[in-house]
C-alpha cells in the first residue's frame, strides 16, 4: 500500500513538471542570527543519507537555531531526533507540510518543484548521491527528463563530498558547495577492551538486498566461497527492512534498524566490514567502521574515494567483480599485518571528520541562503479571493496561503475548509479558496491551509443527507446516501461511503457496517476515514489486537487528504486510546 500511494506522488510530481520554474533570488539587507531551518525528507528508514540529516537537525538545534523535520512517515525510533517531527498525510503532497521557515532544505530531486512551489522560502537543494547522479542512463528516458528538469531549479545546492559536487556539475551543470559529511565520534569510537576477534570471528555488511548498487547478492556469494577455506567464520547483516526469506539462510545474523549504539558495537567486534557498493557520494557506514577500528574491505566507488586510500586505511575491489572481492577478502584475513596498518590508519582518516566543523559550515551557507528573498513570478491581484480570510485556523496559514498567489504557477488553489457536522469528529472538504482572474493553465494546486467553515449544508455535495446526520435523522440520512451514491461524481463516492458506514453504525447495524467498510477499502486504497470507523467498530467489541493492527495503519497513513472530504485531524482521535 505504501508503496503504492509513493508512486502516487512521484506521477502527480511528474504530471506537473510542464508548470516548473526556476526560484529565483535576490538579496535581502538584513540576515538573521538564529535560523529557522525545514528539512524534508522522502523516507526515514536507517541508512547513512537519512542519519546525516538527523545529525544536520540535532546538532543545528543544538546551536540555537529551530529545525523541523517534515516526512509521510511516522517518527523513527531508531535514531533520537530532538527536533520538531511532522508527519505529513500520504494523501497530500509532502513539501504542503513545509512551515513558516527562513530556508528549505530538500533532501531528494523527487521534491525541489513542490518546495519550491509553496513560495516559503529559498530552496537549498541537499544531494546526497544515488543512481541518478552517477548512473543517470539507467533510469527510463521519461524520469531522466524528470530528474534533469528538477535539477535546473534551485538556486542553490549543497552536497556531501567533491565527488559528488563534480558529479553534478558534469553531469547537469550545476555548481555546488560542499558540506563534508562527518561521523559521530562519541558512539563510533574504538573499544578499549576489544575481545579476541579470533573467537567465532564474523564479517559484517550493511544494505537491503533490493537496492542492486549496494551490491548485497555480490557480498553472499563471495563470502560463501571465503567460508568453504574458513568455516569458523560469519556474516552479519545490517538492514534497514526485514530481508526476503529465501536470503535469511544465507547469513548467520540480521538486525534490522539497530540502534547506533548496538551498530558501533557490531562495528568493534567484527573481524573486517565489506561494501560492495556501485556508487556512493560519501560512504558514511565505511568511515565509521574505521572509526571504531574495523577494517575495511569495499568496491572503489567514487565516495569512498573521497577519504580512502588502497592499502593505507582500506583495501579495494574492483566494482562489480565477486572474483576481486574475494580475493580482497582473503587478502585481509590472511595478512595480519596489513589489518594492523589499514586499522591504524583508517583510525586516523576517520577524526578528520568531525561534526563540530561541518556544523560550522553548513550554518555558514545555510545562512548566506537566508539573506536572500523570493522574486514574485506573479501579484496577488491576478487573483479573485474566494474565502474569508479570517477564518484560517492560524496566523501561518494565511501567510501561506498569501504566498501560494505569489508563487503557484496554477489557476485554482484550494484549502481544506473544517465543518462541525459530527460530535467531536471535525470534517475538512478541499475548497476552491482562489482563482486566477485571466487562466492560463486549467491546472490546481491543494494547500494545507486550514479554514473554518460556516457549517450551513444547502447546495453541497451530500448536503441533504449530511442535514440528516446533524439532525441525528440516521434513517433518513443512510436512504439520501444510498440514493445518492450511484450519481454521484467518481471523486465523491469515497466520502458518501464514509458516510453510509457512519449511519450504518450509528442504527446498530454493524455487521452491515463492516462489510461497507470492507467494500471500501477495496475500492479505495489507503482511505483511512474507513479504517478509522472499522479501528472504532473493533473498539465497541473489545477486538483490541485487531484495533491494534488497524491503529498502526491509520498512524502510517494519516489523514485522508487524498479523499474530497475527510476526517479532521485523526491523531488527536487516536491518542485516546491506548493500543
Amino acid at each position: 500500500m505504501i508503496q503504492t500511494l509513493r508512486q502516487n506522488e512521484l506521477l502527480a510530481r511528474n504530471n506537473r513538471l510542464s508548470l516548473a520554474r526556476p526560484q529565483h533570488v535576490c538579496l535581502e539587507d538584513s540576515a538573521k542570527r538564529l535560523l529557522k531551518v525545514t528539512y524534508v525528507m522522502t523516507h526515514v528508514s536507517i541508512c547513512g543519507g537519512v542519519k546525516v540529516i538527523f545529525e544536520h537537525a540535532n546538532r543545528l538545534k543544538e546551536r540555537g537555531w529551530d529545525v523541523v523535520i517534515v516526512s509521510h512517515f511516522p517518527k523513527p525510533d531508531w535514531y533520537p531526533i530532538q527536533v520538531e517531527y511532522r508527519q505529513i498525510p500520504f494523501g497530500i503532497e509532502l513539501a504542503q507540510g513545509v512551515p513558516i521557515c527562513d530556508v528549505i532544505v530538500a533532501t531528494y530531486w523527487d521534491h525541489i518543484q513542490a518546495c519550491i512551489e509553496t513560495g516559503i522560502a529559498p530552496v537549498v537543494y541537499f544531494e546526497q548521491g544515488d543512481e541518478h547522479l552517477f548512473h543517470i542512463e539507467r533510469l527510463s528516458a521519461e524520469m531522466q527528463l524528470f530528474v534533469k528538469k528538477q535539477m535546473q531549479l534551485p538556486a542553490f545546492i549543497m552536497t556531501v563530498s567533491h565527488q559528488a559536487s563534480s558529479a553534478l556539475e558534469e553531469n547537469f551543470g550545476r555548481n555546488s558547495v560542499v558540506i563534508p559529511n562527518a561521523i559521530d565520534h562519541g558512539t563510533f569510537k574504538q573499544k578499549d577492551n576489544t575481545r579476541d576477534k579470533t573467537e567465532d570471528p564474523y564479517i559484517l555488511m550493511m544494505g537491503n538486498e533490493n537496492i542492486t548498487f549496494k551490491g548485497i547478492p555480490r557480498i553472499i556469494s563471495a563470502f560463501k566461497r571465503v567460508k568453504s577455506a574458513y568455516p569458523n567464520l560469519r556474516l552479519y547483516w545490517i538492514n534497514p527492512k526485514q530481508p526476503d526469506n529465501t536470503w535469511l539462510n544465507a547469513v548467520d545474523q540480521v538486525y534490522v534498524n539497530p540502534p547506533q549504539t548496538q551498530i558501533a558495537e557490531l562495528f568493534q567486534n567484527a573481524f573486517m566490514f565489506v561494501s560492495a557498493s556501485e556508487f556512493e557520494s560519501f560512504s558514511l557506514p565505511v568511515l565509521e567502521a574505521m572509526a571504531t577500528g574495523c577494517p575495511v574491505v569495499s568496491t572503489k566507488n567514487d565516495g569512498v574515494m573521497e577519504y580512502g586510500i588502497d592499502r593505507e586505511n582500506i583495501v579495494f575491489a574492483e566494482i562489480g567483480s565477486e572474483e576481486d572481492l574475494v580475493k580482497k577478502i582473503f587478502l585481509l584475513l590472511e595478512n595480519p599485518e596489513l589489518r594492523q596498518i589499514i586499522t591504524k590508519n583508517g583510525l586516523s582518516v576517520s577524526q578528520r571528520y568531525n561534526w563540530d566543523a561541518s556544523i560550522t559550515n553548513l550554518m555558514d551557507y545555510l545562512t548566506h541562503v537566508s539573506e536572500h528573498k523570493l522574486v514574485p513570478i506573479q501579484e496577488a491581484e491576478d487573483w479573485i479571493i474566494n474565502m474569508d480570510e479570517r477564518n484560517f485556523i492560524h496566523s501561518n496559514d494565511l501567510i501561506k496561503f498569501k504566498n501560494a498567489l505569489l508563487y503557484a504557477p496554477d489557476d485554482y488553489i484550494y484549502i481544506p475548509v473544517i465543518y462541525d457536522w459530527v460530535e467531536q469528529h471535525p470534517i475538512a472538504r478541499w475548497e476552491l479558496a482562489a482563482s486566477r482572474k485571466t487562466p492560463t493553465n486549467m491546472r490546481s494546486l491543494r494547500i494545507y491551509t486550514p479554514s473554518i467553515g460556516s457549517n450551513k449544508t444547502e447546495s453541497m455535495i451530500l448536503g441533504e443527507g449530511i442535514q440528516h446526520v446533524i439532525e441525528k435523522k440516521y434513517e433518513e440520512a443512510l436512504n439520501c446516501f444510498i440514493q445518492e451514491y450511484a450519481t454521484l461524481p467518481e471523486e465523491w463516492k469515497s466520502a458518501c461511503s464514509k458516510w453510509i458506514i457512519l449511519c450504518l453504525i450509528e442504527l446498530g447495524r454493524d455487521n452491515d457496517a463492516i462489510k461497507v467498510i470492507k467494500d471500501a477499502l477495496n475500492a479505495y486504497e489507503g482511505f483511512t476515514d474507513a479504517y478509522y470507523l472499522y479501528f472504532l467498530l473493533l473498539n465497541l467489541h473489545n477486538m483490541e489486537n485487531e484495533a491494534s493492527n488497524i491503529h498502526d495503519v491509520i498512524n502510517m497513513l494519516g489523514d485522508s487528504m487524498g479523499e474530497n472530504e475527510w476526517f479532521y485531524d485523526l491523531e488527536t482521535k487516536l491518542r485516546k486510546y491506548t493500543c
